[in-house]
């Protein structure tokens, strides 16, 4: 019995500690990339674009390899990314009645529905949290559930924001062959791995280090481009987008979810993705494709700090 009760309350410090450094590798960042944009004569917007691609290439591509290539296959799986998928259209078509009830000019709609269609699934948020609640067991399915999303991204709004936002001519180098597509590659190879039945490496992977040091980063060039007068700019929007990521889409998911009967992971995962704020790779689409980077992270930091404060508790209870 005190066995019991000495292993739930070192699970318990274990969470908190987890959930209070995953707090700093957020906001610490984003403050610091705030600070140094106001305070430097140096161009650090440049910095913004190339840190973001260097993370992309590397760290968020072996972190995406590795966790996918560990998890057994089942084919219940199927389901999380076809989840993914409804979840991104409820976003697209919410936000596209947004941004047409709001009026914005043609870049801010096109920042409005991508910002609205992401949510934060990847491991800087959504993915994370799965792991921090269900373990390396969370963090593989929350991989295999954006398998929806690297092609979603990758080759829909990435094409999307490259067009509007520069111009580009379809290529396929620069729409399919582009380096920001690495995590995408990773999860092919990973999947042909599966295939081959080649095993993964019996090897300690510090992941909790390598899932911070990804974050800090990204959160570290998001914060470049925010300031605290972007957010009384976009109040009402604010307003609108919570009520679409922790009202509308969860109410959605949770109707659908009922209709059927799939196993315990599979079921959390998908309701602990349903819940997430708008995503990083909102604003990273925005600085890598010139649209409105200062509205993408207003967005963005308003509706994380809604996340942080109102809707991680109740899920960390919750679960």
């Amino acid at each position: 019995m005190l066995d019991s009760y000495y292993a739930t309350t070192n699970c318990m410090d274990t969470t908190i500690v987890k959930f209070i450094i995953f707090q700093l590798c957020i906001w610490i960042p984003i403050g610091a990339g705030s600070y140094l944009a106001q305070h430097t004569a140096y161009n650090i917007q440049q910095l913004s674009s190339r840190l973001v691609t260097i993370n992309l290439v590397s760290l968020e591509a072996f972190i995406v390899l590795w966790t996918t290539w560990g998890v057994e296959l089942s084919v219940h799986y199927i389901v999380l990314p076809f989840a993914g998928i409804v979840m991104v259209i409820l976003g697209f078509v919410a936000g596209a009645a947004v941004s047409f009830l709001l009026g914005f000019n043609a870049i801010q709609k096109h920042t409005v529905i991508i910002s609205s269609s992401l949510a934060n699934h990847g491991f800087t948020m959504g993915g994370f949290l799965c792991y921090l609640i269900l373990g390396e067991h969370g963090l593989a399915l929350s991989f295999i559930f954006i398998t929806y999303f690297m092609p979603y991204v990758i080759l829909v709004i990435f094409s999307y924001a490259r067009y509007v936002g520069t111009k580009q001519p379809f290529s396929l180098r620069n729409y399919i062959m582009a380096p920001q597509n690495m995590p995408l590659f990773a999860i092919i190879v990973a999947i042909i791995l599966h295939v081959l039945d080649i095993k993964r490496p019996v090897i300690a992977i510090p992941l909790d280090i390598l899932l911070g040091i990804s974050i800090i980063i990204y959160y570290f060039s998001m914060g470049i481009y925010f300031k605290f007068t972007h957010i009384k700019n976009y109040c009402l929007l604010h307003l609108l987008i919570a009520i679409i990521k922790f009202c509308f889409i969860p109410l959605c998911m949770y109707i659908l979810l009922s209709q059927f009967l799939l196993p315990d992971d599979i079921q959390s995962v998908i309701r602990l993705q349903s819940c997430m704020p708008a995503a990083i790779y909102s604003v990273i689409t925005s600085i890598l494709f010139h649209l409105d980077k200062e509205m993408a992270t207003s967005i963005f930091v308003v509706n994380t700090v809604a996340f942080s404060i109102i809707v991680l508790p109740a899920l960390i209870i919750i679960f």
